[in-house]
């Protein structure tokens, strides 16, 4: 405990000689600035794309369903038979029914004022049958789900957008995994990265760490000021990709119009979504510099 007070109330001091031995080693600390400063970039990069990915696959999966049409000639007691055994399927969120005069005003509200005049007149001959819209607990297996539900007496068609949906989430759900996997990579380099340079300085300033040895230097107070330095280049290393994606993702936002091609590729507002990532990366940076800075200590120095 004492220890730890001394430490605390030496840490203006410990940041000052930090910011001096960074100064020192001007080309090394820059070449690890740069080096952190790419790796966070390609981190923040991929991270922003795999967190859209993972929203727009979100949005996909929620908007699909499948919509099921009833046989035109059942009754109403059929019709609500054909409800309950697909709410007892497996894989069954819910199960929404529409009756024939909902789907005629359906059928008219889109084709609009020229829709009213043509199919208004059908309302006591109803051409059309009752519907089911189907919601599926893992959108995953809506083919198979589909299918069964295809196989009730008394359903006509079964639509749920066939296997090009099928194959986008798949292909979202990839992406998004792959990019977690090349994130947890990046960050292991940058550890790597961090590591080494601190115990280059380790190893430069190897007389300097054995005389304040001798004279009585805590552990921790050799620690500290190589742990700070670490820190330092992980926070230096985080400001380029912090304004980089501020600016970046806000123009992209704006060129866009907050979408890509279609209602259903909508990307994340750029506020708080960037504001929030941007304090993640400074204290990603911060956090990989320090773990970077202990774990090269603890084995170099052999404390």
């Amino acid at each position: 405990m004492k220890e730890l007070i001394s430490c605390i109330k030496n840490l203006p001091k410990h940041f000052k000689t930090s910011l001096v031995n960074l100064w020192r080693n001007g080309a090394m600390t820059f070449s690890s600035i740069f080096a952190v400063t790419i790796t966070l970039l390609l981190i923040g990069v991929i991270s922003v794309l795999a967190l859209n990915v993972q929203d727009i696959s979100a949005n996909i999966e929620e908007g699909v369903r499948i919509y099921v049409k009833l046989e035109r000639s059942i009754d109403e007691n059929a019709e609500n038979e054909v409800g309950k055994q697909i709410k007892q399927l497996k894989g069954v969120a819910s199960a929404t029914y529409f009756s024939k005069d909902e789907e005629l005003s359906k059928l008219i509200d889109k084709q609009g004022e020229d829709g009213k005049e043509l199919f208004e007149s059908y309302r006591d001959d109803n051409p059309l049958g009752a519907a089911y819209e189907v919601e599926a607990k893992d959108p995953t297996k809506l083919a198979s789900l589909a299918k069964k539900i295809k196989d009730i007496p008394n359903v006509n068609s079964v639509n749920y957008g066939g296997d090009s949906t099928q194959s986008m989430v798949s292909t979202l759900n990839t992406i998004q995994t792959s990019g977690t996997v090349f994130i947890v990579g990046l960050v292991i380099v940058a550890l790597f990265m961090i590591s080494n340079t601190i115990k280059i300085t380790i190893t430069a300033r190897s007389t300097e760490i054995s005389i304040m040895r001798m004279v009585g230097a805590s552990n921790w107070y050799i620690r500290i000021p190589f742990m700070l330095e670490g820190m330092l280049i992980g926070l230096f290393g985080a400001i380029i990709p912090i304004f980089v994606l501020v600016y970046g993702y806000g123009a992209l936002y704006n060129y866009t119009g907050g979408s890509l091609m279609s209602s259903m590729l909508v990307l994340k507002a750029p506020m708080p979504f960037i504001r929030d990532f941007s304090f993640i990366l400074a204290g990603l940076g911060a956090g990989v510099g320090l773990i970077g800075s202990f774990v090269s200590i603890r084995r170099f120095l052999k404390f």
